[in-house]
């Protein structure tokens, strides 16, 4: 499995796909601090909140269009070629993927962090640091989804589909029915995290939202829809033709 993850990264290694790991946390600072400009107490919050509600559900999506299409060009020959088997290639690149997230919740963490420190900000350090963590298994679910629609469906009808459960989850995160939906999950739960409510503003003390019980719970669901979306997408694929 690790010598399928570096594949996939050597792949990625000369394409815009590893760029954007980058691109997409820098165009959130700068984001941020546009809006933010001379305001007290906002700029960590508006990274994270940018990030976790539009900017990394929308860099997941291109990345892994990207990816897909990278294998599709060639007719899949690597999986013609080895006797690897599709669901173990496969699982190879949903691997990879999260390894993305990872790295891309980790730059986040540090950029707001060290803007926050200069800036002011009201996001615990902790609790940011164990969100890192959090956010990237919370958004797990959703790489087996993206990958199947950008293969099945193509980028636009990706894009659409990632930006209705994005706009979804915001709305529902907030009421009772947040576990129900697993784009509610990751904006409900980094709420006690980052003391940020999922429209952008400071939670104030005493809000139900800053709850710290249901943060392993909300991990735990994220889990379990991971592992239903990658048997799901791992079981399509491997009876597909793809020669």
């Amino acid at each position: 499995m690790l010598n399928i993850v570096k594949a996939e990264y050597q792949k990625a290694r000369r394409s815009v796909s590893l760029m954007l790991i980058w691109a997409f946390p820098v165009l959130t600072f700068a984001l941020a601090f546009v809006l933010t400009l001379g305001m007290i107490n906002a700029y960590a919050e508006s990274v994270w909140n940018w990030w976790y509600t539009l900017l990394l559900p929308g860099m997941l999506a291109i990345i892994c269009h990207l990816s897909m299409m990278r294998d599709k060009r060639t007719r899949y020959y690597n999986l013609i070629t080895l006797s690897t088997s599709r669901k173990t290639l496969m699982m190879g690149k949903v691997v990879y993927m999260g390894c993305v997230i990872l790295a891309s919740n980790i730059i986040i963490f540090a950029g707001a962090s060290l803007g926050g420190l200069l800036l002011t900000t009201s996001v615990p350090l902790g609790g940011a640091a164990i969100a890192v963590l959090a956010l990237t298994a919370a958004q797990l679910w959703e790489i087996p989804l993206l990958l199947f629609l950008s293969e099945r469906f193509g980028m636009i009808v990706e894009l659409l589909v990632c930006l209705f459960l994005t706009v979804g989850g915001t709305i529902t995160s907030p009421t009772g029915k947040w576990y129900f939906f697993a784009s509610a999950i990751p904006m409900r739960i980094l709420c006690p995290l980052l003391h940020i409510l999922p429209n952008g503003l400071p939670a104030e003390a005493g809000d139900p939202l800053l709850d710290t019980k249901i943060v392993f719970p909300g991990i735990c669901l994220s889990i379990i829809w991971f592992v239903l979306s990658t048997i799901l997408f791992l079981n399509w694929f491997d009876q597909r033709e793809v020669g």
